[in-house]
């Protein structure tokens, strides 16, 4: 399956849209690379792009050995 440039940007704006909405709270633990890959239907390595894209934006932290995590204060404009 080829990575299209819509399959990691519905990614990005899916977790933007339910940080935003107060779906996933500050602090609060992303799914895994494979449980989003999973989700969304696309590759390991598109969801690790997206969620990089997120946290130069400010919106996830990850932290080594533990997870993705919204971060404590994300951008919301």
């Amino acid at each position: 399956m080829p990575n299209r440039p819509a399959d990691y940007l519905r990614v990005i704006e899916a977790i933007t849209e339910q940080i935003r909405a107060g779906e996933l709270a500050p602090g609060e633990k992303l799914p895994t690379y494979a449980q989003l890959a999973d989700h969304f239907g696309i590759s390991v390595t598109t969801a690790q792009n997206a969620l990089r894209i997120l946290r130069e934006r400010g919106l996830v932290e990850g932290h080594q050995g533990k997870g993705t995590f919204v971060a404590e204060d994300p951008p919301l404009s």
